[in-house]
């Protein structure tokens, strides 16, 4: 047995030189937007970040804090999605935005948030919010406190709609945007599903309107998730969609795109289009360690079994762009002791992008390996003996 198995596995990633040189170049948005952010959903990682954590005015993102202080409620059974909420005279008061309510007329929660979300109704979010909590300042009371909760320092909530309450407007870093964005997707996932609604119709009032968000028809995949528009916040966009795997060496995962103050309806979708787009093009989840393929052949001297398969112990996988290096250093321990049982650990595994370490994950046995038998030994001492003293002879 050598006295260590040191092996640096080099995956590499040429392909990077066979994408177009533009997949190097900086996202290239940087002075039409106020602010953008890529990142991904799963781990909360930031890949691309422009001016990212300055408070800004949010418009209709704010409805997405609107959505999930509902939905909490609902999950507390303080209200319920067949609740039905009676149109008084301020709600149908709302400007921007609207179902265009009207005094008198009765909706479910469940068709009011569809109206939140797909048309970025103000009209909805205020009947929603006076159902919920009594008061909109009471909801708002509520947002602010969710807002603390989730750690979110840059929020401040002036009401639940996003419109303009005088010289002020709701604020939030497009980074806090990001973490409410991830928080609401991972707790209440059929929020994608309402907010992919094509567009809402109410026939018997002539009422048609279509989804907001400029990109469910422009990109493959992009299930949400809220747009939002002030002369002071500009137009704005939080997009997101699922990135699926084309092959068995990568994992699907989610990106989460961000675009801030671009200055019309046009450049807001072109802005947010080439966010989504560059991390499309230049990311991918790669499976690194998989418990069931070997990750190393050994030979044990002793062992019955002389081409041992190595495992890694659990699955690993990482989101790498494109032109990272990726290095495993395998390490297999110095004085392995026969027999070995199936799951026995017998080494380590060291994980690297771009020479930073990422993880380390045990190395293990399939299988029992047990010593060779004795008479094997002796057999192949003797053969040895024999082949060693046949040499000396000729060379005589």
């Amino acid at each position: 047995m050598k006295k260590r198995l040191t092996r640096i596995l080099i995956l590499s990633l040429l392909f990077v030189f066979i994408i177009n040189s533009t997949t190097f170049a900086i996202i290239g948005i940087e002075n039409q937007v106020s602010a953008y952010l890529l990142g991904d959903f799963e781990t909360g990682e930031i890949l691309e970040e422009y001016n990212i954590n300055k408070p800004m005015e949010i418009a209709s993102i704010t409805k997405i804090m609107t959505y999930l202080v509902i939905m909490e409620e609902i999950q507390k059974g303080s209200i319920s999605m067949e609740d039905k909420i009676r149109i008084d005279e301020d709600i149908a008061k709302i400007k921007g935005s609207s179902l265009k309510l009207e005094e008198g007329e009765i909706f479910t929660v469940k068709e009011l948030l569809e109206g939140l979300m797909v048309v970025s109704a103000n009209d909805a979010a205020y009947a929603l919010a006076k159902h919920t909590a009594g008061t909109e300042g009471a909801f708002v009371r509520k947002m602010n406190e969710k807002a603390k909760e989730l750690g979110l320092d840059t929020a401040i909530f002036f009401n639940s709609t996003g419109l303009p309450e005088g010289e002020v407007q709701n604020l939030m870093s497009p980074k806090d945007i990001f973490i409410l964005s991830r928080y609401t997707i991972n707790k209440f996932p059929e929020v994608l599903s309402l907010a992919t609604i094509p567009q809402i119709e109410i026939p018997m009032r002539n009422y048609k309107e279509k989804n907001t968000n400029p990109l469910l028809k422009e990109i493959e995949g992009i299930d949400g998730l809220k747009t939002g528009f002030t002369n002071k916040a500009g137009y704005c966009l939080v997009s997101t969609l699922k990135v699926c795997a084309l092959d068995g060496e990568h994992e699907d995962f989610r990106l989460i795109g961000i675009v801030m103050g671009t200055e019309s309806e046009q450049k807001r979708k072109e802005m947010a289009k080439a966010l989504i787009q560059y991390g499309l093009d230049n990311y991918s989840k790669k499976i690194i360690a998989n418990k069931n393929v070997p990750i190393d052949i050994i030979s044990i001297p002793k062992s019955r079994t002389k081409d041992i398969e190595v495992y890694p112990a659990n699955n690993y996988s990482t989101l790498i762009k494109t032109g990272d290096s990726l290095d495993l250093d395998i390490q297999i321990d110095e004085n392995i002791k026969l027999p070995l049982k199936e799951l026995d650990k017998i080494g380590k595994v060291s994980i690297y992008k771009n020479g930073q370490k990422l993880d380390e994950i045990d190395l293990i046995v399939r299988e029992d390996i047990k010593k060779e038998r004795l008479l094997i030994v002796l057999f192949r001492h003797i053969k040895d003996f024999v082949t060693l003293m046949f040499t000396k002879i000729l060379k005589r």
